[in-house]
């Protein structure tokens, strides 16, 4: 099938704004998935090595480089399709640029069956992180058919919000079947009574119910009664990534939601998120979501305004 990917490009913002608008969440009776982010980026070069606690998808619409997984080079180009599981190290190269599509998303264990339980969890253990000659594969073709909603220049006309849960439900379980070994596998799950698993929930809460506020390692391990050396520990072990990581990504996630849900300014936004200046708060915002707060706010009235309930 035979694509040119650089007519895509000029849809990439109403792409990011309606879809980080819209779609936080994907929910079936079976199985519930949180996205943390979507991501329709014209021109990516260069990041520093990093980890997440999630997956993160990514097509490449056009362009070429490399993906650098635990010391492995993996080469990437048009059609490719990668994935960042669950607390692998990480890092994607380019010098001229890559177009890329990506979705950050995460299981929610309570809410779904055994089944799917079963196979997130064999993605974030043996998921294949490159697929070459993803052009044709189910999910290069979601992409693109995804990107093809926002082709129009009337705002509204192409991506009725039903459409676009059903197309982003889609993708995700594309992705899970297409990087994962499937759902005919078994798995020995982990065991939901580990202490260190425990403990690391009790922080999660502690900070989101304080995100307003300093929260530094000191901080949060002296309400847990333990030393920063265990929780940053902890955090690596059974959070898959940093400390100061997972509190930014909490900041931000709150932040998105009082940039769509309130006419508050970024500068109180930014305090009540934790943020130490305005400056700050942009540049983290912008690393997480690949657009700035102020960009992220105009483009819900210059794009339109959906109901965020689907």
């Amino acid at each position: 099938m035979s694509i040119e990917p650089l007519s895509f490009i000029p849809s990439f913002r109403r792409a990011n704004s309606v879809m980080n608008r819209t779609l936080s969440c994907l929910k079936k009776p079976d199985l519930a998935v949180q996205i943390h982010y979507w991501g329709f980026m014209p021109r990516h070069f260069d990041n520093t090595e990093h980890k997440h606690s999630f997956f993160e998808a990514c097509y490449v619409l056009t362009g070429s480089g490399f993906y650098l997984e635990d010391h492995t080079k993996f080469p990437l180009q048009t059609g490719t399709l990668f994935l960042s599981r669950p607390g692998i190290p990480h890092r994607i190269l380019s010098k001229e640029g890559l177009a890329l599509c990506y979705v950050a998303f995460e299981p929610e264990e309570s809410a779904c069956s055994e089944l799917y339980t079963a196979a997130f969890e064999l993605l974030a253990k043996q998921g294949i992180p490159v697929l070459q000659e993803g052009t044709d594969q189910t999910p290069g073709l979601l992409w693109r058919s995804l990107l093809s909603l926002f082709a129009s220049s009337a705002a509204g006309a192409n991506y009725p919000p039903p459409m676009l849960h059903s197309l982003a439900e889609s993708l995700i379980l594309s992705i899970l079947t297409a990087h994962g070994p499937g759902f005919d596998h078994e798995t020995g799950g982990t065991d939901k009574n580990d202490e260190g698993a425990f403990m690391v929930h009790q922080a999660e809460l502690f900070i989101m119910d304080n995100l307003s506020e300093t929260l530094s390692l000191e901080r949060v391990a002296g309400h847990l009664h333990i030393t920063t050396r265990h929780l940053t520990r902890l955090f690596r072990n059974y959070g898959h990534q940093s400390f100061v990581h997972y509190v930014q990504e909490q900041r931000v996630q709150k932040a998105k939601n009082l940039i769509l849900n309130t006419d508050l300014q970024l500068k109180q936004i930014a305090a009540l998120c934790g943020f130490e200046s305005i400056h700050y708060f942009t540049r983290v915002f912008t690393t997480k979501l690949g657009v700035t707060p102020a960009r992220f706010r105009r483009s819900q009235f210059t794009e339109g305004r959906y109901d965020s309930d689907l």
